[in-house]
């Protein structure tokens, strides 16, 4: 595999960009043994085994057109390096997952890779639903919608816990967390606090839950500035 053409230096990213100078089909050939950028891009952002993303979730992290990054997508495919699973979303298959690790291994030690610049958490709203919904039906109302100018990103599982994330233009981010009693826990991660923000998925999540279902849902007043210990 050849991963020494292609490379530039990004002080605030861990996803690999092409070089500018490069020429514009470098990597297009039918032949080749080696992983184009983009598709490196798509590996390294599906590097956590539990998590899927949807393709516009994708797009928007990758910057991609529509047409390369269905390329992308085809050729990992193809790999058995990505799959796409029954709710629309792409996820590494498992041996999409350990060629990512040694991958990653091998871009941390050439230096082409540096760790992301994270937005700081900023409010924490939970809710309740009354009685209990299940995790999987909350996800399910939720899981690819828009709420205002934030996009869905993707799903994932951790422990007992669903978490599903939305990020806007700005690259802040909105994080719900759904256990298997029904509590949700909504975490926005912003540069600056952005309390309208908080309140306003915190609402959008609440009628979206009740609309669609015969279950209250209470909100908790208190707000918290730490981050959720489970994340």
């Amino acid at each position: 595999m050849n991963m020494d053409h292609g490379y530039i230096g990004i002080p605030y990213s861990n996803i690999p960009t092409l070089d500018d100078s490069l020429p514009y089909d470098y990597f297009y050939s039918n032949e080749y043994d080696y992983l184009t950028i983009q598709e490196v891009q798509l590996l390294l952002i599906l590097s956590d085994s539990r998590i899927s993303y949807s393709f516009s979730g994708l797009r928007k992290k990758t910057s991609l057109h529509q047409h390369k990054l269905t390329k992308a997508i085809r050729r990992l495919q193809e790999r058995s390096f990505l799959s796409k699973n029954e709710n629309g979303s792409y996820e590494l298959t498992d041996n999409g997952s350990v060629y990512t690790r040694e991958l990653l291994q091998e871009l941390v030690n050439k230096k082409a890779v540096s760790p992301t610049k994270m937005p700081s958490v900023s409010l924490v709203k939970k809710l309740r639903t009354i009685p209990p919904l299940e995790k999987r039906k909350i996800a399910t109302l939720l899981e690819k919608r828009w709420f205002n100018n934030y996009r869905f990103l993707y799903r994932r599982e951790i422990g007992d816990f669903t978490e599903l994330c939305w990020e806007d233009n700005e690259k802040n981010q909105c994080h719900v967390y759904i256990n298997l009693e029904g509590k949700i826990q909504i975490e926005c991660s912003s540069l600056k606090q952005k309390l309208n923000e908080t309140q306003f998925i915190t609402k959008w999540v609440s009628e979206e839950i009740q609309s669609n279902t015969d279950v209250e849902v209470l909100i908790d007043e208190e707000e918290e500035h730490t981050k959720i210990p489970y994340n």
